[in-house]
């Protein structure tokens, strides 16, 4: 430890630097038990030092901490601009500030003789992947998904904070072996634990037939016939040769192998009070010391029922654990691993309390479920679906919840919270405890119904008070109103969402980003970017954009004219150059981008894609997704990308110059780059463009055409009206059709009598009416209006000069661009939308 300790020199950090980085507040988790009282600098850069796996060390500000992201932002000593590092090429951090740390004032109601308190510091050694091992002494630590935090004791009762991330750490032992405190403290001999040991060993490594006869399960002649099966079938299993034989059902024998497994895995501790060497009490106290946890006897407690209200049956069950009791304004829970600060986060949700872990065998958590909530109810075996949580991803706790959602309607599901909400103050703002289960049913219901009604996004607007929450669905561009919950559950339902999108739930003041992958929680494949945001009265707005993954639209069905789709062909054919779609958000530009990229998506050609996010899933394309919070923007994707023999790339947006630039030099240089910008139509695109700064010769001699376009709503097929215009309609038509063009209108009418009257040479158009499939709108669906710009020589030449936007509109309009608003019309006299809809997207 003192070997690693000096070769760690600190090296005073340029806190100037640090104060330019943008610092994404993460609040450093306290050990159990401790709380942090000196000021807080988690608003701030802090010091700290990195090593990394090939024995580098950089010193600097931590300018952001994003376990989310696996990785952290440094301003390195002496430089102004931060840079990303993932946790993957770290073996630890160290905040060279020390915390001063006290402990918690709680006080719990437990008799002395049913409460094991911990030593102040745990021992611990760690072998890293660096080869090193790094020993010492913490005063608690917290073990979460994405590493383990320490706490160093420093100087006047404060700590030095280290982080080592999951994947640096090889083996880790914390606490001293519990074998040798039996010794040190006079609860076993040197030889009973030595035995013990043997024991475990031999359990360890005993094979599953010596097991199954040991136990009575099997006879030795049943095991020597299905061994014999399984010499003549070598693929086949001990087990399924059991079964084949009939000897044991498929049931019963992974009843055994599940205590097969539990038997190979008994702790050291366990095997020592079965064979009557130590007495269960001793353990505990020996397991308090060494995990720096409070150990309690659930056999000697009698826990309140206003305490065990605050997690429902199906909660604890869930997650194995029992409330204790209540401390000063916080709940102490009895968990087998109190340690994970996953789980202790998603029970603070549910309870709406500061949480307080405490540690019971399993032997106890279970006794204590089967006296306080009547039996697990299957809860064994759920736990044994949720166990492999602490060591990697969570799994999903919540399928069975799921699966019921989608028998039940969501206006049941908001009656049942209402009813539980009815006899509760409606000013608190405490969470809830008896309705966890249907607030979880409730927000799965919500994102199921948007997907299924094919809505874009999903708010959640909470209101001060005794008023509803608000929740609306945007469909087809325009929101809609979908359900009221009771005030009682505003904060509740904000918070489940946080929890799905990994977010902080204690944070109301500021707003977040994140993301949920609803697979996790039910059925359906879908991700939702979240955007917390807060208002007035404290409160927080959620609005949730839902991410369907999708096949691209076959280009033939984007509903391009013929002229316009022979000419798009002809380009996306092209080896290199320019192509931009541009429009406003939410205006399909990455849906019309894959369907280009579909067209050329052959084995001949290495296409890859840059993205943020990726909505459209495309087999045979290199996709990528785009994080800047990690400093992996679009330009810096595309840097790699031509570093990596492209024939085809696709850059979701060019947010910057930096971007366009290299998208212009890769065109120049032999690559085809597609992309999109946010402008109204398509001649600005290219003045917006040239305004970033780009060179105006390699921008023209790179460009071969800019796609504008816009989403209209779609008549329903299931209820337009179809009607005969008057005349003076026609000619109003015509005279928008022509307006800006040197067209003339009195020319149109025997032009659209050829391309859309029926078999009696009259128009018809349509109008909305309303059903119930359109939900008495006039309206299912959306389609997109477009106007191409192809970049001929006389363009490129207008390109080059700075040419302003009227004549470059003026030069494609003669090339025989046709603009928004006439393809618009050309749809309205197609019966496909109406002119209402066309003037609200175009003007």
């Amino acid at each position: 430890m003192e070997e690693a300790r000096a070769a760690r020199e600190l090296v005073p950090s340029d806190r100037s630097a640090g104060k330019a980085a943008v610092a994404e507040e993460f609040r450093w988790p306290p050990p159990p038990y401790l709380e942090f009282v000196d000021e807080d600098s988690g608003h701030g850069p802090e010091d700290c030092l990195l090593v990394f796996k090939d024995g580098t060390k950089a010193t600097g500000a931590l300018a952001s901490f994003l376990p989310e992201y696996a990785s952290l932002s440094l301003v390195p000593s002496g430089a102004r601009a931060a840079i990303s590092v993932a946790f993957s090429s770290l073996i630890s951090l160290q905040l060279l500030r020390p915390r001063r740390v006290t402990r918690q004032g709680i006080s719990m109601p437990i008799a002395q003789e049913q409460l094991f308190m911990p030593a102040k510091h745990q021992s611990f050694s760690i072998d890293l992947a660096d080869g090193t091992t790094l020993q010492g002494e913490t005063m608690g630590l917290v073990n979460a998904l994405c590493g383990l935090f320490l706490y160093l004791p420093a100087d006047q009762g404060s700590v030095m904070r280290w982080f080592l991330p999951a994947q640096a750490i090889q083996a880790k032992s914390i606490g001293v072996p519990i074998g040798q405190m039996l010794i040190e403290q006079n609860y076993a001999s040197s030889e009973a634990v030595k035995t013990g040991l043997k024991m475990q060993h031999a359990l360890h490594v005993q094979k599953l037939g010596e097991f199954l006869i040991e136990n009575r399960i099997v006879s030795r002649e049943q095991l020597l016939a299905a061994l014999q099966r399984q010499r003549a079938s070598p693929a086949m299993k001990l087990g399924e040769a059991l079964s084949a034989l009939g000897i044991l059902s498929e049931q019963d024998m992974q009843a055994a192998l599940k205590s097969h497994s539990r038997s190979r895995d008994l702790p050291l501790g366990k095997i020592l009070t079965n064979m009557g060497i130590v007495d269960p009490e001793s353990i505990k106290a020996v397991m308090a010391n060494k995990m720096g946890i409070p150990f309690v006897d659930m056999r000697k407690l009698s826990i309140a029922p206003e305490v065990l209200g605050r997690i429902p049956e199906g909660v604890a069950n869930r997650y194995r654990v029992v409330p204790v009791c209540v401390s000063e304004g916080a709940l102490v829970i009895a968990s087998e691993n109190p340690l994970g600060m996953d789980d202790m986060d998603e029970l603070r949700f549910f309870t709406g309390m500061r949480v307080l872990p405490v540690m019971a065998s399993d032997e106890d958590i279970g006794y204590a479920l089967r006296t306080y909530y009547g039996g697990a109810k299957g809860g064994a075996s759920a736990w044994q679906s949720t166990s492999g949580r602490i060591r990697g991803r969570k799994s999903d706790k919540f399928a069975a919840t799921t699966t019921d959602t989608r028998d039940v309607g969501v206006n049941e599901l908001a009656s049942r919270l209402s009813a539980e909400s009815d006899d509760v103050d409606l000013n608190a703002e405490d969470p809830f405890a008896e309705s966890d289960n249907t607030l979880v049913q409730l927000v799965n219901k919500i994102i199921l119904d948007a997907v299924e009604q094919r809505a874009s996004d999903i708010h959640i607007e909470s209101n001060p008070g005794a008023s509803n929450t608000r929740v609306r669905f945007r469909k087809d561009g325009t929101l809609v109103n979908y359900l009221e919950i009771p005030p009682r559950f505003r904060r509740a339902v904000i918070s489940r969402v946080k929890i799905m999108g990994q977010l902080d739930i204690t944070e109301h003041r500021k707003p977040q980003d994140g993301k949920i992958d609803f697979k996790r929680f039910g059925p359906a494949p879908v991700e939702l970017r979240i955007a917390t945001i807060p208002i007035r009265d404290g409160l927080e707005d959620v609005v949730m954009r839902v991410l369907v993954a999708s096949e691209p639209v076959p280009v033939g069905e984007m509903g391009f004219d013929n002229a316009a789709l022979d000419t798009i062909k002809r380009l996306i054919s092209r080896p290199q150059g320019l192509i931009l779609v541009c429009g406003p958000t939410g205006s399909g530009k990455t849906t019309t981008l894959h369907s280009l990229l579909a067209v050329i998506n052959t084995d001949a050609r290495k296409i890859w894609t840059a993205e943020d996010p990726i909505e459209i899933a495309q087999p045979g394309l290199r996709q990528v997704q785009i994080n800047p919070k990690i400093g992996w923007t679009f330009a810096a994707a595309m840097r790699s990308f031509l570093r990596a023999d492209p024939d085809v790339v696709m850059i979701g947006e060019m947010r910057d110059g930096d971007t366009a630039k290299i998208a212009i030099e890769a065109s120049l240089t032999g690559h085809l780059v597609l992309s999109t910008l946010h402008t109204n139509s398509a001649p600005e695109s290219i003045v917006r463009l040239l305004d970033l700064g780009m060179d105006p010769f390699n921008f023209a001699d790179a460009l071969l055409g800019v796609l504008g376009q816009r989403l209209v709503k779609r008549l329903c097929l299931s209820c337009k009206v179809s009607y005969a215009p008057a005349a003076s309609e026609l000619d109003e038509l015509a005279k928008e059709y022509c307006e800006g063009t040197s067209i003339d209108a009195t020319r149109l009418s025997d032009t659209w009598v050829q391309q859309f009257a029926g078999a009696d040479r009259k128009i018809s158009l349509s109008r909305a009416r309303g059903c119930d499939r359109c939900d008495a709108t006039g309206y299912s669906g959306r389609l997109a209006l477009y106007e191409l710009l192809v970049a001929d020589s006389e363009l490129k030449r207008l390109v080059q000069s700075r040419a302003p936007v009227s004549d470059i509109r003026n030069a494609a309009l003669t090339a025989g661009m046709r603009i928004l608003k006439q393809d618009g019309i050309g749809k309205v006299l197609q019966g496909l939308t109406d002119m209402h809809q066309v003037r609200a997207a175009c003007g």
